[in-house]
């Protein structure tokens, strides 16, 4: 941190670890339990039948994005760059289920089942980061 931190500060720590680590649990799970992580998110049934290569590939995406955002957590002041990086997947994640929910590709219940998983991430990133740059840390 460029200054000594406070609790502002640390609420931003706060809120990019649990997306860190939210994030990576789920990409790990994915990646070394596709077809258990299938069966686990009870609306993924929903879209098709299992591949457990596509589950992996996604796997990746997630963990990358986590392991970037812990990075970002250690001092945000300096590293919020990365927390744009680790952020923009997820960002770009939900709103794709957004545009889903709005093009009556799925229902709202979907959307809303999936909402805390898919849209809470890039939503901590983004208030971690709205936080930092009204506090003119960015």
């Amino acid at each position: 941190m460029t200054d000594k931190p406070d609790a502002l500060d640390r609420l931003v720590q706060f809120l990019l670890l649990v997306a860190a680590v939210t994030t990576i649990a789920n990409g790990l799970f994915m990646l070394v339990r596709p077809l258990d992580w299938y069966v686990f998110i009870p609306t993924v049934v929903t879209t098709g039948p299992p591949n457990a290569h596509f589950i992996r590939d996604i796997g990746l995406a997630y963990l990358g994005s986590g392991l970037i955002l812990l990075y970002a957590t250690a001092d945000p002041a300096l590293r919020w760059r990365a927390a744009v990086v680790g952020g923009l997947w997820l960002a770009l994640h939900g709103a794709l289920h957004i545009y889903e929910v709005a093009a009556g590709i799925c229902g709202p219940a979907t959307f809303w089942a999936d909402a805390p998983g898919v849209i809470g991430q890039p939503a901590l990133v983004i208030a971690a980061l709205a936080i930092l740059r009204i506090r003119k840390r960015i």
